[in-house]
């Protein structure tokens, strides 16, 4: 009875000698970070974050500009939170497909160049492709008169009148 357990044991030990040997690493896919926790916790004092969230050959878009790059995104931050008086995302339900995000946000902020600081609700929805655990792709889609138009004397008047004709009002 002993010696069956002795040749199953003889047995795998040939196996697993015999077996070649892995020399190559497997990698592991970085998992991709969190929307919520990277804007809702970016400000004007942590832009360190930026090459934590971003890859350095990061493609931006938004209704207004095409940035490609790190050094263009940190441009683009440091000018929009400037005069930035505060900024905060409500986030709905993201849609992830593989290393695809759609978040959808609520944005509510307030700027000293807009509406002398009032707050400004804007909803909107961020595109995010991911790789290596960095954004590539970020494409921020929302209704640009309703983040900045609306709220320029005169202009926003012009912009208000034309958005409820073309609804029918």
């Amino acid at each position: 009875m002993i010696q069956k357990p002795v040749v199953a044991i003889s047995c795998l030990a040939l196996l697993l000698a015999a077996a070649p040997a892995r020399t190559e690493e497997v990698p592991v896919a970085k998992a991709n970070p969190s929307i919520q926790t990277f804007f809702n916790g970016f400000n004007k004092d942590s832009m360190g974050l930026l090459d934590e969230f971003y890859a350095p050959d990061i493609l931006f878009r938004d209704p207004v500009s095409e940035i490609r790059g790190i050094a263009g995104i940190r441009a683009y931050y440091a000018k929009l939170y400037e005069n930035l008086i505060s900024i905060r995302f409500d986030f709905d339900k993201e849609v992830a497909q593989g290393n695809e995000v759609f978040a959808p946000w609520v944005m509510h902020m307030r700027h000293k160049a807009i509406l002398g600081g009032a707050e400004i609700v804007v909803p909107g929805v961020s595109h995010i492709r991911f790789k290596d655990g960095k954004a590539v792709y970020h494409r921020d889609y929302f209704d640009m008169g309703a983040f900045v138009y609306e709220h320029v004397p005169v202009l926003g008047a012009g912009v208000r009148y034309v958005k409820k004709k073309v609804a029918g009002h």
